[in-house]
This record gives C-alpha cells, sequence and structure tokens, in this order.
C-alpha cells in the first residue's frame, strides 16, 4: 500500500503540473499558441502518469490520463483535446498490444465528442457552479475509463479476474478522479477568476485617469484662455487699426477654442449621466473591482453599510469619487492594513467614510491638498484628489480629510438627501 500512495500521489500532482502554466494560457486565452501549449501541457502530463501508473491487485494498472484530456477539452476546445488525444495514442501505441491501443482510442474519441457536447454549457455556468460540475465532468471521465477497462478483460476473457479487484480498484479510480478533477478546475476557476477581477480594477483605473485628465486639461486650457481673452482686451486700444484686427482674429481663434472645450465639458457631462443606484449596491461594485489590487498589496478591505433606509446615489459619480478615494487608500496602506468603506445617515445628509490605517499626512501637507490649484506648475497625475473634489462640489456635497502621522488617514463625504 505504501508504493500505491506514492503513486497516486505521483499522477494526481502530475495533473496539477499544468496548473504552474496556468497564468499564461487564460492571459492568451483565446490565441491559437495558448490551445495549443495548453493541449501538448497536458498530453505530456497523461504520457507521465502513463509512465508511472498506479498497481492496484496482482498487477493491475491504471492511472488519470482521462482526467489530462477532460481538462484539455474543456479548457481548449477541439484543437487542445486534439492533441491531447493524439499524444495519448501514439504513446499507448508506442507500449505495444494493439487491442489495447484500439480501446484507448475508443475511449478517447467518446470523451472528445462528450465534453465537446458539455463544454459550452460548462463554461456558461457561474463561478460556483463550476466548481460544483467538475465532479460530475469527473464522473464522466471515471465511466469512460471503467468502459475501456470492462472492454479489454472482456474480449480477453478475464472477466472473472476483474471482478475480484473490481470493486477496490474502481471505488479507489472513483474517489481520485473526481478530486482530481475537482481541484485542477477549483484552482484554475480561481485564477481565472482573479485574472478577470484585476483586468477590470485596470480598464477601471484607466478609464478613471482618462476621466481625470479630460477634467484636469478642460479646466486649465479654459483657465489659460480666459486670460488670454484677458489681455487681448486691454490690448486692443493700445494698437493701430491694423493690429487691433490681428488681435481680433486672434480673440476669433480663442473664442472658437472655448467652445470645442465647452461642447467637449458638456459631452463629458452627459456621458457621466444621472442614472441612480442603491449605495450599497454601488459599494459591492466598488470593493470587487479594487479587491485583487487589495490582495496583491495584502491589505484588508472591509465595508460597513448598513442603513436603516435604501439611499440611491448617482452612480458614474460617486463610483468614481470612491474608487478613486479607496485607491488612495490602499496604496497608503502597508501589508497587513485595513481600508473600511462605510456610511450612515445624520439629519437628512448621507455620510461616506473611506478610513485606512496607512501612513498618514503630516499638517502641513494636508493643508496644501485641500487647496490644491491648476497652477503652471501642478501636475496632471498629482492633482486626481482634485477631480474628485470637484465630482463631490457637482454633486452639491462637501469634502474633507482628517490624518494622523503613521496611524491612518479618515476621508468624509457629506451628501444632501
Amino acid at each position: 500500500m505504501e508504493v500505491l500512495f506514492a503513486d497516486v500521489l505521483l499522477n494526481f500532482l502530475l495533473i496539477l503540473t499544468p496548473l504552474y502554466f496556468f497564468q499564461f494560457i487564460i492571459s492568451n486565452y483565446n490565441s491559437i499558441g495558448a490551445r495549443v501549449f495548453l493541449g501538448v501541457l497536458l498530453g505530456l502530463a497523461a504520457i507521465l502518469c502513463m509512465q508511472f501508473p498506479m498497481v492496484s491487485g496482482d498487477g493491475f494498472l491504471w492511472d488519470l490520463r482521462w482526467v489530462a484530456l477532460l481538462i484539455s477539452i474543456v479548457y481548449g476546445g477541439i484543437l487542445s483535446g486534439g492533441i491531447t488525444a493524439t499524444l495519448i495514442i501514439l504513446f499507448r501505441f508506442s507500449l505495444g498490444g494493439f487491442q489495447g491501443a484500439l480501446i484507448v482510442v475508443g475511449v478517447a474519441a467518446a470523451l472528445i465528442l462528450v465534453f465537446l457536447f458539455v463544454r459550452r454549457g460548462f463554461l456558461r455556468l457561474s463561478f460556483q457552479l463550476r466548481i460544483l460540475a467538475s465532479g460530475g465532468l469527473g464522473i464522466i471521465a471515471w465511466g469512460m475509463a471503467i468502459g475501456g477497462i470492462v472492454t479489454h478483460f472482456t474480449l480477453n476473457g478475464q472477466v472473472a479476474e476483474l471482478r475480484e479487484i473490481a470493486f477496490p480498484v474502481f471505488s479507489s479510480m472513483f474517489i481520485l478522479y473526481i478530486v482530481s478533477s475537482v481541484s485542477f478546475i477549483y484552482f484554475s476557476e480561481n485564477m481565472r477568476h482573479y485574472t478577470t477581477l484585476k483586468n477590470e480594477a485596470l480598464t477601471t483605473e484607466k478609464v478613471n485617469y482618462i476621466t481625470e485628465v479630460g477634467e484636469l486639461l478642460g479646466n486649465q486650457l479654459t483657465g489659460h484662455i480666459e486670460q488670454a481673452e484677458k489681455h487681448l482686451r486691454e490690448l486692443k486700444g493700445k494698437f493701430s487699426f491694423a493690429d487691433n484686427a490681428k488681435l481680433e482674429a486672434i480673440e476669433v481663434e480663442l473664442e472658437q477654442l472655448n467652445q470645442a472645450l465647452n461642447h467637449y465639458t458638456s459631452g463629458q457631462d452627459a456621458l457621466m449621466g444621472t442614472d441612480k443606484k442603491s449605495l450599497s449596491i454601488l459599494t459591492e461594485e466598488v470593493v470587487d473591482s479594487l479587491r485583487p489590487y487589495a490582495e496583491q498589496k495584502g491589505v484588508r478591505m472591509t465595508v460597513d453599510i448598513d442603513l436603516l433606509e435604501e439611499v440611491e446615489v448617482q452612480y458614474v459619480q460617486v463610483k468614481q469619487v470612491l474608487i478613486n478615494l479607496v485607491k488612495n487608500a490602499l496604496d497608503a496602506t502597508p501589508k497587513g492594513g485595513q481600508v473600511t468603506l462605510s456610511a450612515m445617515i445624520k439629519r437628512n445628509w448621507l455620510y461616506i467614510y473611506v478610513d485606512d490605517s496607512g501612513i498618514g499626512i503630516a499638517q502641513d501637507q494636508l493643508v496644501g491638498l485641500m487647496d490644491l490649484t491648476y497652477g503652471s506648475g501642478s501636475s496632471i497625475a498629482g492633482q486626481g484628489l482634485r477631480v474628485t473634489q470637484q465630482l463631490v462640489r457637482e454633486l452639491e456635497g462637501t469634502f474633507s480629510i482628517t490624518s494622523e502621522v503613521q496611524k491612518g488617514t479618515t476621508i468624509t463625504l457629506k451628501f444632501p438627501l
């Protein structure tokens, strides 16, 4: 039995080997190269399982090759599954025994047909349901493997010998097929889920950054245009008629530029929309989009939104504000720290708090943060907080920060109900 346990562990680890490369596969999920790579990788894992089989009873050999084929078909489709099946069949023919090799061909073909049929439905399932369904996929693979074994023993007139070992062997196979299938799919789905959330967080951050850049450029350029127009008006009475004509031409160009900027900002305001959504739902979306980033930094994120009444807020604007503030809080919080998003209602006002246990902000820096300007020396990247303040003001809210160095920061948003 000691040898059996060692063989079981080896086969189990061989099946899980592709997980080391799965991040590359899911990052290039739709590319042909990734599916070819997956098919070859799982084909090699299946061959190693066949090379180091498990021994039961009087020299009866079995392995987990069909679990490898199952995974290859489910995650790589016909291309990946066909490569894995081809490698399994070629290796089996190389071992000799024409009858046994033909049975392997039959089992491989049956598994490809069955799993291609159920694959589409499996991939449509939710994250939790895929984990549950993976056990059923393992049972299907186990049933096909048993069918091949029974066929082999029947054709060789060894039914009596099979009966002697059938229960312990088939029971062991049943358990291991389910455990290995569920384990691989559980880890791979978690990796895919994490990658999806990470990509969503990056996309949200890019959209927010582009919006911030647009806001900043629009406000900066509008301010400069106003100053230029003011100087032109002052100069118009001091020059000749010809010079004034040139100044008027410049003034017209500035006015057209100002109109273009107004058109952009009005279009951006329309894009922001006026749709409202429940604050509790909105905060869940914010936390879900930033959770991968928090996990990467080793920072805990908690939500404490327990309002006596359901509150609806401007969806796009408030979500952008909260993403900006929570992201900044995560950046300021070291590993092992915590960021909390909470809310409460007081006297017809909605209060939203973003607390972190980060490095804090010195009082002189805090004064500067609350009095940001669009001076020529200001950087776009450094004025993200200014855009957040502007969005809060547009929603008729207020924005305040309290902080203590090395103890943390609390940002308070206050909106009328």
